[in-house]
């Protein structure tokens, strides 16, 4: 079965550009094309798709704010976020936003395609070159203390698991994971996965590996 793709960019070479990319993998498909967050809305709505994939800039509105939008409105969608920025301010707010991955116009297509892949099968996630080197710049000196279970936990949640994933792997009730997972949101100030996957690296409590995965 097809991973069905939308692409929005206000740049018409560039989002053709990408369509073919995507449209040359056999399972990959785009299933629609945008040049505005007011376009986007809609097509998301009539195309329900598996991956949405954006740029920063649109002439209408925010990219980003788009992608807030899309993920509160589409859980499971997968976003990746397309752009020229290559800045700190940009990654973080993707990640702020709910995007699933992150990845540079200057990027190789194969990284576009993999993001693409990625997103479909973990929408929750969120991937980034240079993402634990953005968090370590933005470093708060407060530090909670965590429990050696509450440690294991927010381990696993930074690898990408999901709750009965992580049910499983520590041999839990289901109930108990999401109490360890309050707990954490509690403890980092986050009120979702990827605040607290931010929160986590930034106060250096998993280990912050330069182009680890989230």
């Amino acid at each position: 079965m097809s991973i069905n793709v939308v692409v929005i960019d206000d740049h018409t070479l560039v989002r053709e550009g990408v369509s073919r990319v995507i449209q040359a993998e056999p399972d990959l498909a785009v299933i629609g094309e945008a040049s505005s967050v007011g376009d986007a809305r809609s097509l998301l709505g009539a195309k329900q798709p598996d991956v949405m994939l954006v740029d920063v800039s649109l002439p209408d509105g925010s990219g980003l704010g788009l992608v807030r939008a899309a993920r509160a409105a589409y859980p499971r969608l997968g976003i990746v976020v397309l752009t020229m920025h290559n800045d700190d301010d940009t990654l973080l707010e993707a990640l702020d936003a709910g995007a699933t991955a992150l990845v540079l116009k200057s990027a190789s297509s194969t990284e576009v395609v993999d993001a693409v892949r990625r997103a479909a099968t973990a929408p929750d996630s969120f991937t980034a070159n240079g993402l634990a080197a953005a968090l370590r710049r933005q470093a708060n000196t407060t530090v909670p203390k965590l429990t050696p279970r509450e440690t294991e936990v927010l381990e696993r949640l930074v690898d990408g698991a999901s709750v009965a994933e992580v049910s499983r792997d520590l041999f839990m009730s289901e109930s108990t994971v999401k109490t360890h997972v309050t707990k954490l949101y509690d403890k980092l100030g986050a009120h979702n996965r990827a605040g607290a996957i931010m929160a986590a690296v930034r106060l250096g409590l998993v280990k912050a590996e330069p182009d680890r995965q989230h």
